[in-house]
């Protein structure tokens, strides 16, 4: 009831004062237009704060695009900065790789002169001392060589005279000692010189030189061709009277049969005859037996040496024109040749080989009670 009492006389109120209701209604508008207002800031406040936060990200996003862009190319920089400087560091590392060889080389060289140096020196005091020993060692030594060179001449080269010759030359290399002691050992070098001289000599250079010249001449000799010879037959003269044509027709029918046999005579024992390209074969198998004749002459191997002279003068004799006279030469000379003995040293070792040995060594002969001559 109070209420609506209150209610009336505010509405009277109102109708019966004008001004009133006028006082009321003017706070109420500029509430409104206050409202209005915050409004309108609000939104224009956010839209820029909106725009300026797109710009930062976009300034950022700019800026980070932009640093990856500068790291890159730092990067590379930083590779090609990189790859210049082994290019100039290469031959700079090559250069002190080369120093240090050539130092390496120089120090060896050094080394190897100081070396030589020390060997020179080395030899300089022995051949000091050599040439202060007596002159009688020196000659020893020279006669043991001497002796050493004669066995090889006789053993290896199967030459007894240029043996015979060293020998003879250190005798006299012992004689120029002049040391009555060492008569033993002339003794044995002059028993040494007489069974060397007791050696036949085989000119083994000049049957090597027959052989070869045979070898050459080998393609020269003529094999055993005998030519067809035909033997007159008078009965088979033709008449010069034309009542004879009968019988000179039949005289030349036998006439030109008769050609149709060939008889051919042999001056060696009957072998086939050769055919003309198996000339080639029969003149190296001969060429081989001659050289097989010379190997065994190296050697001294006689038995080997006969054997192949005797089968090449055979093949040869067999198959070869005896009329030539180039034939006849060589067959005299392989005769000659197979009639050759060689002939082995039976010594095994020289008497004065010991001997020189004790002189080199002790300068003297050890245990020699022979009296001297």
């Amino acid at each position: 009831m109070d209420n609506d009492m209150q209610q009336s006389k505010a509405v009277t109120t109102s109708e019966s004062n004008p001004a009133i209701d006028a006082t009321f209604e003017a706070p109420s508008a500029s509430k409104r237009h206050e409202k209005n207002t915050n409004s309108g800031v609000s939104w224009g406040f956010l839209f820029n704060l909106i725009f300026i936060l797109l710009l930062l990200f976009a300034t950022s996003t700019g800026g980070f695009y932009l640093y990856q862009e500068l790291t890159a190319q730092r990067e590379q920089a930083n590779q090609l900065a990189k790859q210049l400087q082994q290019r100039l560091d290469d031959p700079i590392s090559r250069l002190t790789h080369l120093e240090m060889q050539q130092r390496n080389a120089e120090r060896d060289v050094s080394n190897k002169l100081e070396s030589l140096t020390n060997t020179q020196s080395q030899l300089h005091e022995q051949v000091t001392k050599l040439a202060e020993q007596n002159p009688s060692q020196w000659m020893a030594e020279e006669a043991q060589y001497l002796v050493r060179m004669a066995g090889n001449k006789l053993w290896l080269e199967n030459d007894p005279q240029t043996a015979l010759a060293l020998l003879k030359t250190a005798d006299a290399r012992i004689l120029a000692i002049k040391d009555p002691a060492l008569t033993p050992l002339r003794k044995a070098l002059a028993d040494d010189m007489a069974q060397v001289a007791s050696i036949k000599t085989t000119d083994v250079a000049g049957t090597v030189l027959t052989l070869d010249s045979m070898i050459d001449n080998l393609a020269k000799l003529k094999l055993n061709r005998a030519e067809p010879e035909i033997t007159p037959d008078d009965s088979l003269a033709m008449s010069d009277s034309l009542q004879d044509w009968q019988s000179n027709l039949t005289k030349s029918w036998k006439a030109l049969l008769n050609e149709f046999v060939v008889i051919r005579k042999r001056t060696t024992d009957n072998a086939p005859l050769l055919a003309p390209d198996q000339q080639w074969y029969l003149v190296e198998n001969i060429r081989n037996k001659l050289l097989q004749a010379q190997l065994a002459l190296f050697r001294q191997d006689q038995v080997n040496y006969r054997n192949s002279v005797r089968m090449a003068r055979k093949w040869i004799y067999q198959y070869f024109n005896l009329k030539d006279n180039k034939t006849k030469q060589t067959i005299t000379e392989l005769d000659a040749l197979a009639t050759l003995e060689l002939q082995v040293p039976a010594i095994n070792q020289f008497a004065a080989t010991p001997l020189l040995q004790q002189l080199v060594n002790h300068g003297s002969l050890v245990g020699s009670q022979e009296k001297p001559l």
